[in-house]
């Protein structure tokens, strides 16, 4: 009896991102997966440059060349993380994969992922390797890190596409630019946080799968071309740093918290003279003020209480141990690279120091059991 290929749904969160469809749903169109096992789902977040009359254009004239495509048009702006969740939330597929509106598949780009997740039953996502479709000598991220202050970076961003892994690798989290994610994991951890609306909500579910046990890992033969560039709207500081300090808060345990505390405050000077030279102090000043509000800190506090259920949750065989902070730190990095904001500072000064500080309070957290 030949074994029943995996389902998938595809979702496409679209957010004024007119310039990029045709680039995407030729993508759509060459994904060699069987067409039976998987549906497109496009969600359109109130988009005004037409990418949504772009998409049926596109359909109406290819019909035939694509897989199953449903399109959404909830009205409103959902955010990445509400626009993914709406199809999440109700997904009946084995896996659900997530594909930035400016990115494209090759051909075998599912298939690999699904080869990697079938032989890693403990991966609750598989990340495809992202090659710069501006340049595709070059790499977007072989697997994203989680830097134990909250950031989260595209790791090899920038290096040549010879230096990429060849076999399956551990990450911190996988990019929800090209993710697959294991839709009974979901289950047990949940979908995104839709508070975030838009960054640090696939780093925050990458963090709870490692929380609840899972394995993110890397699919090096899982191809998928990515038009990143690193945004220079002042706007998105607010989110970005608010959401940082969010997962700090409310995933670190409280021990972990308190030993890694003088790092992450040396790092938030240093983030407040960023945004001095950045122009961009009213965001972070903005994002700051929100903990100052007892409703942030009552929302913190139910997503602890309800992270804290994801340990060791399950029934019977189905039972998960979940992993102490020592584990998970395992995983994350001291230093920022393969960014856009590195400087002489940083590469000579900060990381090294970050290094030594990083080492010392995981080896604690491990010897502590936290």
């Amino acid at each position: 009896m030949q074994n029943k290929t995996p389902s998938i749904d595809v979702i496409v969160v679209l957010y004024n991102h007119a310039r990029f469809v045709e680039f995407m749903m030729e993508g759509l169109v060459r994904i060699a997966y069987p067409r039976e096992a998987m549906t497109v789902h496009i969600v359109d977040n109130a988009s005004t440059d037409g990418s949504i009359d772009a998409v049926k254009a596109f359909i109406a004239a290819h019909e035939h060349r694509l897989p199953k495509t449903l399109i959404y048009e909830p009205g409103k702006n959902l955010g990445f993380s509400g626009g993914n969740n709406l199809i999440m939330r109700g997904s009946k597929a084995d896996y659900v994969y997530l594909c930035n509106p400016d990115a494209a598949f090759e051909a075998d780009t599912l298939a690999e992922a699904v080869a990697v997740a079938e032989s890693h039953s403990n991966a609750a996502s598989v990340q495809s390797m992202l090659v710069l479709a501006q340049d595709t000598s070059k790499i977007n991220s072989i697997g994203n890190n989680i830097h134990f202050a909250g950031f989260g970076y595209c790791h090899g961003n920038g290096d040549p596409i010879a230096s990429a892994p060849n076999d399956v690798r551990q990450t911190s989290y996988a990019s929800g630019a090209g993710a697959l994610y294991r839709v009974s994991a979901l289950h047990r951890v949940g979908i995104f946080d839709e508070e975030l609306f838009a960054y640090h909500e696939d780093l925050d579910l990458g963090w709870r799968f490692l929380i609840g046990g899972f394995d993110n890992v890397l699919a090096p033969k899982s191809i998928l071309y990515h038009h990143f560039e690193f945004s220079r709207s002042i706007s998105k500081w607010y989110l970005m740093e608010r959401n940082r300090g969010i997962v700090l808060f409310a995933l670190y345990r409280i021990p972990t918290l308190i030993l890694l505390l003088p790092g992450i405050l040396a790092i938030e000077i240093a983030t407040w003279l960023f945004a001095l030279k950045g122009g961009w102090v009213r965001e972070k000043a903005k994002a700051d003020a929100w903990f100052f509000r007892a409703s942030s800190w009552r929302y913190i506090a139910k997503k602890r209480r309800e992270v804290a259920g994801t340990r060791g949750k399950g029934q019977g065989s189905e039972v998960r141990e979940g992993r102490r902070d020592g584990e998970i730190l395992k995983r994350f990095v001291p230093v920022i690279a393969h960014q856009e904001i590195e400087n002489g500072f940083i590469n000579n000064v900060a990381n090294p120091l970050m290094r030594v500080y990083f080492f010392i309070a995981k080896a604690i957290v491990s010897l502590l059991r936290v």
